[in-house]
């Protein structure tokens, strides 16, 4: 049982340090014994736990989306009104380039790799997945009280997620494209208008 306990703790040590590392150096710029150095192991030790470095990536995206998902349920668990649930939904996930921006980086260079490793295909699916059904979940119960009009959950999850994508990765690769807190709020106030009960349809 305890060295059960211990492999876990040294196995998140190592996602913990390279994670830092992502944030240090940039994706592209750290080595597996940047990781080593900060997780005070040998690289040894992280081949141990990781087959290579596209296993460890797989499991820094895993840990980014579940550290993002744990903010939104955080969050909108303290809010019961669609309106304002959604809008802390579109928050969050706005903020996510600040305080989850190795997600992005590693997210963007896996994207790269869709069609040729099926396995990354299936992680960020899934990723997008459980993004998308809590957005839709929202949506749904605003509609069944009647704060939203009537239209597909699904798709308007869809277009609510696409849309915090396109504008965190054009201030990804330009910061002096548009304020971002500005636009965040912006986008917000178009996507809740959008949804409305009375909004032009």
């Amino acid at each position: 049982m305890a060295r059960t306990r211990g492999s876990s703790q040294r196995r998140e040590q190592i996602i913990k340090a390279t994670i830092d590392c992502i944030v240090t150096h940039g994706y592209h710029n750290f080595s597996m014994q940047d990781v080593a150095t900060t997780a005070g192991v040998s690289k040894g030790i992280i081949h141990y736990y990781f087959l290579n470095k596209d296993d460890l990536m797989m499991a820094i995206l895993d840990r980014s989306a579940i550290d993002i998902e744990n903010m939104l349920i955080e969050n909108m668990s303290a809010v019961s009104d669609p309106l304002h649930k959604l809008e802390t939904f579109i928050t969050v996930c706005f903020d996510v380039l600040r305080t989850k921006k190795e997600y992005y980086q590693v997210n963007m260079d896996f994207w790269t790799q869709i069609n040729q490793k099926e396995a990354v295909r299936r992680v960020v699916a899934r990723h997008y997945e459980k993004f998308r059904s809590a957005a839709a979940e929202v949506i749904s119960n605003g509609i069944r009280q009647g704060v939203f009009r009537e239209l597909d959950p699904r798709i308007y999850a869809s277009y609510i997620v696409a849309t915090i994508d396109g504008f965190s990765l054009q201030f990804l690769f330009d910061a002096a494209v548009f304020d971002y807190d500005h636009t965040a709020k912006s986008v917000t106030e178009i996507i809740i208008a959008g949804l409305k009960k009375g909004a032009t349809q």
